[in-house]
């Protein structure tokens, strides 16, 4: 019984840590673009498919720069803008 009330508490936690991760109003404004990190693409692929416009708004906001997008929570990702170790770059589509 107590290894499944742990495994219950667990699973909310795991739950609603998910929901409370997103921006919940952002506004994206923002040209479509690629992300790179070490030069391998990471991020939503915005550019080759236009419905995942909330998924790149999300992922600009948190990791690549508040710049481009209005209704953000919390600093950046600061690991990825240090000049220590990978970098976040950005090209074109």
């Amino acid at each position: 019984m107590r290894k499944f009330l742990l495994l219950a508490c667990m699973a909310s936690l795991l739950g609603t840590a998910g929901v409370a991760l997103a921006d919940p109003n952002l506004t994206l404004q923002a040209d479509p673009h690629r992300h790179f990190v070490n030069g391998v693409e990471v991020g939503p692929r915005y550019c080759d498919n236009p419905e995942l416009r909330d998924a790149f708004a999300q992922f600009h906001a948190n990791t690549h720069t508040h710049n481009g997008v209005t209704g953000e929570i919390g600093p950046v990702a600061p690991g990825l803008h240090n000049s220590r170790g990978g970098e976040l770059t950005f090209s074109a589509c």
